[in-house]
């Protein structure tokens, strides 16, 4: 029986690589005709024989010995007559039953053969091809992949194309999984699948089909048509050799053809296809049966505002144990239940990534887990505008449900959102209680003598930080999500009302909020700037940098050393990078107070006011909205309002909320400071900040063991492998594998122009200090600060400076929030600028259109 024209295929068995051509005919492709004898016809020959490897010699000799029925010969010969054969040559093929499956390709173990142009060529390929799916290479593959060893020959004869060039496409690329790779040459492809030709390469991203790479190989050989049969191999005339054999019309085609195989196959496909003048033809598609990595993106986004440059191992394990800490305090406030959340692990405890010391969202997971909320859509969007992500990830998607599977659903999701809703309504209450509990064990926590506590007792003070604060997150965790959504709605109902730049427009309109936490401790330390103003032997002593400053003050100026201590006491976790767990801080060490004092002396604001963000620019953004609101009803422009409202209420929240989260890092600090100097003592450390190159884990296993012979070395060892990473140029967003990318584009728009994103208006000009490392100066009085992220710890900096550049931010990042309360200019997100800018140079800032202008 021949099988021609016909797709339904049910009764026979024609394996997977007649299957797949079947399907590409109806996809309207363009493939060569032809037909299949399916493995029907050649059962009858093998009757009987046993599925044992003994048996298989005995199958090939019957396949060899093969001959078609006179039936079928004239059938082929039939079909064949109307392809215009044999001035039209074909070729026979292998489609064994089990061939080009899911999980075995069975790749070029079987023969095919090529420019047939007789009928007798073509019978006796029809046995040799069968009789190759029992050869000792197709059997050694089925021993070692454990298939049957009863294998069910059928075959193909298609039409020959002549190509121009032919090629094999990968649909997705194995090694990078975020491409599609086609391999080509001139004329037939046996000398590419075969290995022994050079083959063009190119490459396109399949989120956008940009060709964004391709190597042009020296192409000196190509495989023709013989003169009477078979194919042999000739020289490519010198003028060819380095040219393209595709033509970019035929490369936009190819990545079309794989895109639409891909989605109708529903996996990643292994094409092989034809190119003629005219057209793309595919002969051949399985699925690609080698594993295929997944695609990991790290992106430092907001989070580098936190952890910015080169961290440490104790600081990356803590952050990577505190989000999932509170991840898992999220889903049960979404009350999933306790298996699910279980289910979750492996996304919870892998929300960061850690690359050359560099603290990064692992953002897959980030996707992953707003799969387990409604509106996934809407929430990745808000998500990626809080988190600050530039360019979104599309690896991980939303999985499209059925009508009934949204239904069945329903009724759990309804109670979720009243949860939340619920919770929602109740921060004004949550808040304030959470601060006081907060409070509650934050001082006694103090009040411990941690340098006399032993080993266990230590243990069970990280188990109580554990228990009653890490552990009771919940409310910091709706308003987080209160924030989000409020934010993603005002964004949404200002781009209704006609703002074309809502985050431009919110950043106006949320300035002049005195109620944000965030200035309160820039506030206190003018005020002893003030003091110190008024007492000139003490300001002496301020400048002097004396090391023993604090303890000469306690002596010398009791009431102002005393009124030190309340400030560090409150805010002396509040420094820059305060959540490195290894940033020496006010509290751990005054003379950073000392230095922050000094600059605000320096620049004399004892004198005056604190500068504060003009009143025009809230009024005159309300204006504005109250103008393009005048045509809508009633209701939708309450609602506006409400949620602005809502807004700035939530983030007045997150900010007190942050200032305890800090509290929180340096009771941690502290803390692990104490373990460092227990295991000191017991020579595991030489001395106690090493603790920081050890991870939670190990600090933890050496207190209760007290096994510590091999620290030394180890901590050793990451030293040097930190240190090496301070060196180290990394990119803000790191892929996982990552192909070969052309070099990012230059932010200068013109020469010495530079075009960032403005947050707060201001023309100013001045000297440029560059701060990519807290241990850099920190002396900033009167120049224009230019960072690559900034944290709230940066906030008794501010005041000092000029202008603010940073290189990648949010304008609704907490340093912003702060700068637009004090009204200086500010810019963000202008890539590549702490690599160009030197410490020294006098530049020119315009907060409100966003330019930097840097003379050349």
């Amino acid at each position: 029986m021949i099988l021609h024209n016909t797709p339904n295929t049910a009764s026979q068995t024609i394996g997977g690589k007649a299957n797949g051509l079947y399907q590409l005919q109806q996809l309207g492709l363009s493939v060569p005709p032809f037909l299949v004898i399916p493995a029907e016809t050649f059962d009858a020959i093998l009757d009987g024989l046993p599925a044992n490897e003994p048996s298989v010699g005995v199958r090939r000799e019957r396949l060899q010995a093969f001959v078609l029925s006179e039936a079928d010969k004239a059938e082929i010969a039939r079909i064949l007559a109307e392809w215009g054969f044999s001035e039209r040559a074909v070729v026979v093929r292998s489609s064994v039953a089990d061939e080009d499956g899911d999980t075995n390709a069975f790749p070029g173990l079987m023969d095919s053969f090529l420019n047939l142009t007789s009928l007798p060529a073509v019978y006796e390929a029809v046995t040799r091809c069968a009789s190759s799916a029992c050869s000792e290479r197709a059997v050694a593959y089925r021993v070692r992949k454990n298939l049957t060893l009863v294998a069910r020959p059928a075959v193909i004869i298609q039409q020959q194309i002549t190509p121009v060039a032919s090629g094999v496409l990968f649909t997705t690329f194995p090694e990078y999984p975020q491409e599609m790779a086609a391999h080509a040459v001139f004329g037939f492809g046996e000398g590419l699948v075969g290995g022994t030709l050079d083959a063009d390469e190119f490459y396109w991203l399949k989120t956008s089909g940009k060709l964004h790479r391709r190597v042009i190989a020296t192409k000196q050989q190509q495989v023709v048509v013989a003169n009477k049969a078979g194919l042999q191999t000739v020289a490519v005339s010198p003028a060819r050799q380095a040219i393209s054999c595709l033509t970019d019309s035929q490369l936009r085609a190819l990545f079309q053809l794989g895109t639409t195989i891909e989605q109708t196959f529903g996996r990643p496909q292994d094409v092989e296809f034809v190119v003629t003048d005219t057209d793309v033809f595919v002969v051949q598609a399985r699925p690609i049966t080698q594993p295929i990595p997944e695609v990991i993106v790290y992106d430092n986004a907001n989070i580098q505002e936190s952890y910015c440059g080169v961290t440490t191992p104790l600081t990356f394990s803590f952050a990577s144990r505190a989000y999932a800490t509170v991840y898992r305090q999220t889903m049960q406030t979404l009350g999933l239940p306790a298996a699910r959340i279980r289910a979750q692990e492996g996304l919870v405890t892998n929300l960061l990534g850690l690359v050359k010391g560099r603290i990064y969202y692992n953002i897959n997971n980030w996707y992953r887990g707003l799969q387990l909320l409604p509106s996934f859509r809407q929430n990745k969007a808000d998500m990626e505008r809080m988190m600050g992500l530039d360019e979104p990830v599309d690896f991980v998607r939303n999985t499209e449900k059925t009508t009934g599977q949204k239904l069945s659903m329903l009724p759990g999701l309804l109670v979720n959102l009243s949860r939340l809703l619920w919770a929602f309504s109740q921060l004004n209450k949550r808040v304030p209680a959470f601060h006081t509990h907060f409070q509650r064990h934050y001082q006694r926590f103090y009040k411990r003598a941690l340098s006399r506590l032993s080993n266990a007792d230590l243990l069970l003070q990280k188990e109580q930080l554990d228990t009653n604060l890490l552990g009771n997150w919940s409310t910091p965790i709706i308003n987080d999500f209160y924030v989000m959504m409020n934010n993603g709605s005002v964004v949404r109902k200002l781009k209704r009302v006609g703002v074309a730049e809502p985050e431009e427009f919110l950043s106006r309109y949320l300035s002049g909020d005195k109620q944000i936490e965030s200035t309160q401790p820039v506030r206190a330390m003018q005020q002893l700037a003030v003091k110190a103003r008024e007492q000139p032997d003490l300001q002496v002593l301020i400048a002097s940098k004396d090391a023993a400053i604090h303890q000469r003050m306690a002596v010398d100026f009791p009431a102002f050393h005393k009124s030190v201590s309340q400030f560090i006491d409150q805010y002396g976790d509040r420094t820059v990078g305060e959540l490195k767990l290894e940033t020496v801080t006010m509290r751990l060490n005054p003379q950073v107070f000392y230095g922050y004092l000094r600059n605000y002396l320096t620049a004399d604001l004892a004198a005056k006011q604190l500068p504060e963000t003009a009143p025009h620019l809230h009024t005159g953004a309300a204006a504005e909205l109250t103008r393009l609101l005048a045509n809508r009803s009633a209701w939708f422009r309450r609602g506006v309002w409400r949620t602005l409202t809502r807004l700035q209420r939530a983030i007045r929240y997150r900010e007190s909320l942050r200032l305890e989260r800090t509290r929180l890092f340096g009771m941690y600090r502290a803390l692990y400071l104490a373990m460092g100097d227990s295991l000191t003592t017991a020579q595991g450390l030489t001395a106690a900040r090493d603790v920081f190159y050890l991870t939670e884990t190990e600090i933890l296993e050496a207190l209760r063991t007290q096994n510590v012979a091999d620290l030394p070395d180890r901590v050793a060892h990451r030293k040097a492998e930190f240190a090496h990473y301070e060196i180290e140029d990394v990119p803000s967003r790191v892929t996982v594998p990552s192909p070969p990318l052309p070099a990012e584009a230059v932010a200068a728009q013109q020469p010495g122009v530079w075009q960032g994103t403005g947050c707060v208006p201001g023309v100013v000009t001045g000297e440029v200090i560059v701060i990519t490392d807290p241990r850099n100066s920190l002396d900033v009085t009167g120049k224009i600060v230019c960072a690559l992220r900034t944290d709230p710890g940066w906030a008794v900096l501010f005041p000092t400076c000029r202008g603010v550049l940073i290189e990648k931010g949010s304008s609704l990042s907490h340093s912003v929030i702060l700068l637009r309360e004090l009204g200086l200019p500010t810019i963000i997100n202008v890539p590549g600028l702490t690599k160009t800018l030197q410490s020294g140079q006098v530049i020119t800032m315009n907060g409100g259109s966003g330019a930097i202008n840097i003379p050349t």
